[in-house]
């Protein structure tokens, strides 16, 4: 039968939103809270919910009287305020967009009135300190502070690599999908294979990552091979992106860098949420998020976050199914100690779209471009049907002001069906319609053990304030891919016709268990001379093991690594708020197999040199980034010169040389914007084959930009409503395994459309709002970008 229509698929997951529904209401809190705090700057925490109730709440805490019209207020909502404030600078926070302003009276009280026609409001001033945490929410697109460059509560501004972070806020304004999306305004890193629902895998700086080296949870490692699954982002509280070599801190990682996803975590603040999203492709969705205090001393606290989605995709017979539970536990005694406890269920639903050929994507075809929708599998063979769950926690226990002990601790398992059908040539005689089809079985079982210590400490040499950080950190990985080899009957990339019954199975030769074993110390001092110098110096040893073992023949194979990095880096803090800085960091990855000898091969290594300045004024909304680097990967496998078709040697470099823009500003009282752009020149340097010296590395676009605004209609008597609207250039790529493939450049415009009602929140985002077709991305394949999504949401938060 034709698969000109994709079949209706029943909506399996109704009762799982209903269930989700169930779970959520009993949480449900119902005041906001607020902390105790003196007269002046006070230290606040008001949730989002009704205006008028967030000002009472918010000037009984503070003892200010606040009077006002009840009228004024009615029907209007606020995002709530979180942070240390003085109370006229707090008020104006918690008015934002409301198009009212504060009065003070003589007095010393204050009231409200509506903002004059035409008046403009200017930016709200930030104060530092008490407003963000490292691994807190972040307000708005901006955030002061993170700990993925240091491991511990960092000022970004003085932190001498190149980080981007990625705000919750932002994640829902962009109207994200996935870790891939989530990304796409983020400088100098693109997805790896376009539309791809299986895996999270990125090249950033002319590298690869993805799976246990690239990808972090909290700081850790999270999954055991690339295929255990994609992380939601409904459960992300912010995602950090580290630029360039990183292995003083995280061991073994690819020297592009690391992506590290912030889990929500609990919350003493009443927080509830429940929203749905329909879409086009048949989507349904219903998301809970409740957070707050469990005992009335705020000792308990908790976070419940739970999704359910029923959805097609762009492509024919591939879903896009998701159940996620995220439940988070926090018992804090007293200031100086805290215990969260973490835990994540996911099952997904969907299949891998595999590459196509070039002809008929990239270029004509006899019967031109094969269809966006088009489906090489057979429907009810091809699936990827993960189940996953992790458990762990976070320990923090402060001594004194000066010594902190922490621990992380995570376990992460696995199982992922994944049967699905390969592509071959074209069958000769067919011309370029017909292509070869093959079939493999295949389910994967990994599971993931993760420890990491530290001990901070606070203390002062003369005129140097030292934060010192001493940690060790235990990794244990193992994991299992059986597969089965079937033959298959070819398909028409134009006139499909399915059915075709796959063949005998025949045991894979690349069915095989690994484990590895992963122990790393370090050691890292952040120095701070006269609050105008800061230096960072760090040092990290690693050994490394990993077995392998052939399941269906009697191979064997065993790696050993060891691997000393180091990272040194210098910052300058100008009073007008520019931060130019300097840094040398290393990385290491261990390579698998064997030269001509028998010896096991060394790990490659990894170093880069970087400059940059960033650009944050004190009191304001806007972070700039600038840098420029130069990143070397060595011992990289080459072809042996004595028998080049049989054994490689370890002589071959790449080199990466670049620049990256990063701005993030608030504009105006209603406006804010996110610009990005980065020129990256990734080649191979050295190779015994003199065809590769420079060649310019795959999937690595030499220029991309990327522009995100959004605007509060405030001026124009809506401040109920916000519009945004983003483009996103892409220049030309190389296929990553097969470089004489050209990927031509591509540009996609997103727009974003909210209102507010109350407690109530209507959004709706248009990705690829034009509807391009376009080549996204070729590795082994071509594979599509999405095409145009069209998703409203409707959310209630109380």
């Amino acid at each position: 039968m034709s698969s000109r229509i994709p079949p209706r698929r029943a909506r399996r997951s109704r009762l799982a939103l209903r269930c989700a529904i169930a779970f959520a209401l009993p949480l449900a809190g119902a005041a906001p809270a607020h902390s105790q705090a003196p007269t002046g700057s006070a230290s606040v925490a008001i949730s989002p919910g009704p205006l008028g109730a967030a000002l009472a709440a918010y000037a009984a805490n503070a003892g200010v009287l606040l009077s006002f019209d009840p009228a004024l207020t009615q029907g209007l909502h606020t995002a709530g305020l979180s942070g240390s404030y003085p109370f006229e600078e707090g008020l104006r926070r918690l008015l934002t967009g409301s198009g009212l302003t504060p009065q003070r009276r003589s007095d010393g009280s204050y009231t409200l009135r509506p903002e004059p026609q035409g008046a403009t409001t200017l930016p709200a001033v930030t104060v530092h300190g008490a407003a963000e945490t490292a691994w807190g929410p972040v307000g708005g697109y901006v955030a002061r502070r993170s700990a993925t460059g240091t491991k511990t509560d960092t000022p970004l501004i003085e932190t001498p690599q190149s980080i981007s972070v990625v705000s919750r806020e932002q994640i829902e304004d962009t109207g994200a999908a996935s870790l891939g999306e989530a990304l796409r305004y983020t400088a100098g890193i693109l997805s790896q294979e376009g539309n791809d629902r299986t895996t999270d895998g990125f090249v950033m700086r002319g590298f690869q990552l993805s799976g246990y080296g690239g990808i972090y949870r909290d700081g850790m490692k999270y999954m055991g091979n690339v295929y255990d699954g994609t992380q939601e982002p409904y459960g992300m509280e912010r995602v950090e992106v580290l630029r360039g070599a990183a292995s003083v801190l995280y061991g073994q990682a690819s020297p592009g860098g690391l992506v590290n996803v912030t889990s929500k975590l609990p919350t003493a603040e009443p927080l509830h949420e429940l929203r749905t999203s329909l879409g086009n492709h048949s989507r349904y969705e219903l998301a809970t998020d409740h957070g707050g205090k469990l005992t009335e001393d705020g000792t308990w606290t908790y976070r419940l976050t739970a999704l359910a989605r029923d959805s097609d995709t762009m492509v024919d017979y591939v879903p896009d199914d998701r159940t996620y539970i995220a439940p988070a536990l926090r018992w804090q005694p007293s200031a100086a100690t805290s215990m969260t406890f973490l835990g994540t269920y996911q099952r997904t639903r969907t299949a891998y779209v595999y590459g196509l050929p070039a002809i008929g994507t990239l270029e004509d075809s006899s019967q031109g471009r094969i269809p966006t929708r088009r489906f090489t599998g057979e429907p009810g063979y091809d699936k990827s049907e993960t189940r996953f769950y992790d458990i762990g926690y976070r320990f923090e226990h402060a001594f004194n002001d000066a010594v902190t002990v922490r621990q992380n601790l995570r376990y992460f398992s696995s199982r992922n069906e994944l049967p699905s059908v390969n592509l071959g040539g074209f069958v000769p005689g067919t011309g370029d319609t017909v292509i070869d089809r093959g079939a493999q079985d295949r389910v994967d079982h990994s599971d993931n053990f993760v420890v990491d210590t530290q001990l901070q400490f606070k203390g002062l040499t003369g005129p140097l304030a030292h934060t010192l950080l001493a940690g060790v950190d235990y990794a244990h990985r193992r994991h299992r891919s059986e597969r089965y080899n079937r033959t298959l009957a070819p398909l028409d990339l134009y006139h499909p016709v399915y059915g075709a019954e796959p063949g005998v199975r025949v045991p894979a030769l690349n069915s095989s268990t690994s484990s590895d074993d992963r122990l790393g110390v370090y050691l890292q001092d952040q120095v701070k001379i006269a609050d105008k110098w800061v230096l960072l110096l760090g040092g990290r040893y690693d050994w490394s093991s990993e077995r392998t073992n052939a399941i269906f023949f009697d191979a064997k194979e065993k790696t050993d690594s060891e691997a000393f990095t180091g990272r040194a880096g210098l910052v300058y803090l100008a009073d007008n708020g520019l931060a130019p800085f300097v840094s040398f960091s290393q990385s290491f990855e261990p390579t698998s197999g064997v030269d001509r000898g028998g010896s096991p091969f060394k790990p490659t290594r990894g170093e880069q040199y970087e400059a940059g300045v960033r650009y944050q004024p004190a009191g304001s909304d806007t972070l700039i980034s600038a840098s420029v680097y130069q990143l070397t990967q060595k011992n990289v496998l080459t072809p042996d010169p004595l028998f080049p078709m049989d054994f490689q040697v370890q002589t071959g470099e790449v080199r990466s040389r670049g620049f990256e823009l990063e701005a993030r500003s608030a504009v105006g009282a209603h406006g804010r914007i996110i610009a990005s752009y980065a020129y990256t020149n990734a080649e191979i340097t050295r190779s015994n084959n003199p065809a590769e010296v420079g060649q310019r590395r795959g999937m690595t676009p030499r220029n991309t930009v990327s522009l995100w605004g959004d605007y509060r209609l405030a001026a124009l008597g809506l401040p109920r409503m916000r519009i945004g609207a983003g483009v996103r250039y892409i220049g030309s790529t190389l296929g990553l395994f097969n470089t004489a493939i050209e990927v031509p450049s591509y540009t996609i415009v997103d727009a974003m459309m909210s209102y507010d009602a109350g407690p109530w929140q209507f959004t709706l985002n248009a990705n690829n709002l034009t509807d391009r077709v376009y080549v996204a991305s070729y590795s082994y394949g071509a594979f599509y970008g999405p095409r145009r999504s069209v998703i409203g949401t409707l959310a209630y938060r109380w």
